[in-house]
């Protein structure tokens, strides 16, 4: 398998086309998972497919093996590509949504990215969605409330 794998980085012509392929819904679980197996890996491409990831993030099957992915990229490299990804997702989600998204801001540990995500949660009419805020703020408020000196 590590061979292949070393096969497929150093010959794809476009990996991180095929990969975006492999990780669509159409592809099904065997290729999702190869390419984050793959990812995994050799993460170099995971920011070039952030968007993909975050959205896959979504799915409960995967929700664990794509924080894992897209934690490889470095914190401070990621939190500001993460930023409009995950601001835009909350336009249209459900609690659901708004809670795998936290829980992916909390593995990567986006703080300051997690107590925006509480204060729309707050914001919203829908009770599934404002008890979403109120599980991370009282498990996580201290983090992103704290404010280490520079």
């Amino acid at each position: 398998m590590h061979r292949r794998q070393a096969d497929f980085y150093q010959e794809a012509h476009d990996r991180p086309g095929l990969l975006k392929l492999a990780l669509t819904a159409e592809a099904g679980p065997w290729q999702q998972g190869a390419a984050l197996d793959f990812l995994a890996a050799l993460p170099d491409d995971v920011p070039a497919l952030l968007g993909d990831l975050v959205g896959l993030s979504l799915s409960r099957g995967w929700a664990l093996v794509v924080r894992q992915a897209i934690d490889r990229i470095p914190h401070d490299d990621l939190v500001p590509l993460l930023e409009p990804l995950i601001v835009e997702r909350l336009d249209s989600a459900d609690d659901d949504e708004y809670r795998l998204l936290a829980e992916l801001l909390v593995h990567v540990e986006a703080w300051e990215l997690l107590g925006r995500l509480v204060s729309r949660a707050l914001d919203t009419d829908d009770p599934g969605t404002r008890e979403v805020a109120e599980d991370f703020t009282q498990s996580y408020s201290p983090m992103w409330l704290f404010k280490p000196n520079p």
